[in-house]
């Protein structure tokens, strides 16, 4: 039997040969794929039964709905039936027509504690009444929103009993957790299909070959890392008839197809790195691929600009028709649809051209033909007028940096700042947001610059009021510290217009080093100090990184390089730089510099 996504591409490859005309909208879509939405229009049951007739007008095949009861399932105390009761009578009133696929909505929010029974029975008895509304609704399933909006379940550095028990202790409990989820389920919706906003598809990266240990590691620190056991739960507990689909959220900013083809390979064949060996079969047989799409990023309505921004009236609908087509192209069922500032049951912020770009995508996939235009172009000058607008806005810093008095003792590498030599090391000025996210940085940040005849020294202190909160990853040098905390050191040669030199430390002192070319060399690994320290409210970081280490000697007076030093505080969603950079830290071009004295 051929794979299935070889069976996939075979199947929609053939119906691109054909040369049936465009198709309605309301069509049904081949190969059993179906298009939700969801949003923060996400309605109320009552609303669904008023307005059902309009509501199926819209070019969708179902909905995610919300119930009058309550939708945080994981609440560790139980819900009294009786405030169901509305619901359960409005949604046998619900007179569905071309909506054939609708789910209720359950949210992941909770301080349940994984290793409290009592708690576990609540949420079960939760779960049940909410499945218990999605089967008199006669819907398909139910959609769980794995995302915590608060106090995080998934996270082990921040478990209730992360002092006294393992991580792989976490694991075993959340894993039968999940099975009992799955049941709850399952005991009031028979064969249900469980979409999610995402699973594996966040951790893709881990989806790989790599030791048990390092992997155990990397996920002992991911802001997801018990969402793999819970899924192993789900799977163990679920029947033959359901089945778990994977929302791969990350497509939400999607511009070219490749990624989509990329990310269901990771789900449907490399996410078993994250899946129990005896349940690789189930894994296989009930887990599929969807995909996501994300209307404000496209139509450019989001709070901070973004790439929909800077396109023009006619290419945004190209974007959102481009991603329709190729997610409805890749997906095993289900493509659900995003938006936050728009309503499309009262009509309210719809962008122009939206509802015909799906309408056009729709069409196209139902007929087999061929998406028709070229996105590449659009990308580019959408990027080429945001790089246009924003760099000529952008603050490029300059600033002077002191060599280290002779015979003075340059600063001992323990994280902690309180070396002599700091004192009259130059003092950059307060690190600042990038230019993508604009705004205020809550939690300041500040550098120190000095250097001798064998080394460039960097001091960084972050002000941090969470510090107990901090994400730290990896626990080795080379391990992705970029999933937590981390301060990082970007600095380009002289007379280098392609190389750059990264160094990151992250509160735990763990350390990566790359060098950037055209790609990067994962086999850089020169010798530099560095340390960090925790503080109370604050948390410091030391490099000493030898002029050798970055093909250089030591710079004459008057050397001029361009560099930065940046800050990404997970906890708080911010990124920050000395000299801000537009979107990413690794923006040689717009680097400060350096003038050595």
């Amino acid at each position: 039997m051929l794979p299935r996504v070889l069976v996939l591409v075979a199947a929609v490859a053939a119906m691109a040969a054909s040369v049936c005309p465009a198709q309605e909208a309301d069509t049904p879509l081949p190969l059993g794929k179906r298009l939700i939405e969801y949003g923060w229009d996400v309605p109320f049951s009552d609303f669904v039964r008023d307005h059902i007739g309009e509501m199926e007008q819209r070019p969708f095949d179902g909905l995610i709905f919300k119930l009058r009861g309550g939708g945080k399932v994981l609440t560790p105390t139980p819900w009294d039936p009786a405030q169901f009761e509305q619901d359960y009578e409005v949604v046998q009133q619900i007179a569905w027509d071309r909506f054939t696929h609708n789910f209720v909505i359950m949210w992941a929010a909770s301080d349940q504690d994984w290793f409290n029974d009592a708690h576990w029975e609540a949420i079960e008895h939760n779960v049940r009444l909410a499945g218990k509304a999605a089967r008199l609704a006669g819907c398909v399933g139910v959609c769980f929103d794995a995302e915590p909006y608060g106090t995080n379940p998934w996270h082990y550095s921040q478990a209730a009993h992360r002092d006294t028990k393992t991580f792989e202790e976490y694991e075993a409990k959340t894993k039968e957790r999940g099975a009992q989820f799955m049941r709850a389920i399952e005991a009031e919706l028979p064969n249900p299909h469980v979409l999610t906003f995402f699973m594996l598809s966040y951790l893709a990266r881990l989806c790989a070959p790599m030791e048990a240990e390092k992997r155990a590691r990397f996920l002992s620190h991911e802001h997801y890392g018990l969402l793999p056991a819970f899924l192993n739960g789900m799977l163990e507990g679920a029947g033959p008839g359901v089945k778990i689909i994977d929302g791969n959220e990350s497509a939400y900013y999607y511009t070219e197809s490749g990624p989509y083809f990329e990310k269901y390979h990771a789900v449907t064949q490399r996410g078993r790195y994250l899946i129990d060996p005896a349940l690789w079969p189930k894994y296989r047989a009930q887990v599929e691929m969807g995909q996501a799409l994300y209307i404000d990023q496209y139509f450019g309505l989001r709070a901070s600009k973004v790439l929909g921004n800077f396109m023009t009236a006619e290419e945004r609908p190209k974007w959102f028709e481009h991603n329709v087509y190729w997610a409805l192209y890749t997906t095993d069922s289900y493509v659900w649809c995003y938006s936050e500032r728009m309503n499309w049951w009262t009509d309210q912020g719809v962008p122009p051209g939206c509802e015909d770009a799906i309408r056009s995508a729709r069409g196209r996939i139902a007929a087999g033909k061929r998406l028709g235009f070229d996105l590449a172009p659009i990308v580019e000058a959408a990027k080429g007028r945001e790089k246009d607008t924003v760099a000529h806005n952008l603050l490029k810093r300059t600033a002077e940096v002191p060599r280290l008095a002779q015979g003075a003792s340059p600063p001992t590498v323990d994280g902690r700042l309180d070396d002599p030599a700091w004192q009259n090391a130059a003092s950059l000025e307060p690190f600042l947001a990038l230019a993508s996210m604009p705004g205020s940085v809550k939690a300041a940040t500040k550098a120190r610059i000095a250097w001798d005849g064998g080394r460039v020294y960097v001091g960084v202190r972050c002000d941090e009021p969470e510090t107990a909160q901090m994400q730290i990853a990896g626990e080795k040098r080379d391990d992705y510290v970029f999933a937590g905390e981390v301060v990082e050191f970007f600095l380009t040669p002289p007379g280098e217009s392609s190389t750059c030199y990264q160094f990151a430390v992250n509160p735990g002192g763990v350390f990566w080093d790359g060098r950037h070319n055209a790609d990067l060399d994962i086999t850089y690994d020169p010798e530099w100090a560095r340390a960090a320290h925790v503080g109370d409210d604050f948390w410091s970081v030391e490099m000493a990184i030898p002029w050798k280490a970055v093909g250089m000697d030591p710079p004459a007076p008057g050397t001029k390089l361009r560099v930065n030093v940046c800050r990404e505080r997970r906890g708080g969603h911010e990124l920050s730089a000395w000299s801000p950079t537009i979107r990413l830290f690794l923006e040689p071009e717009h680097f400060g510099t350096w003038v050595f004295k």
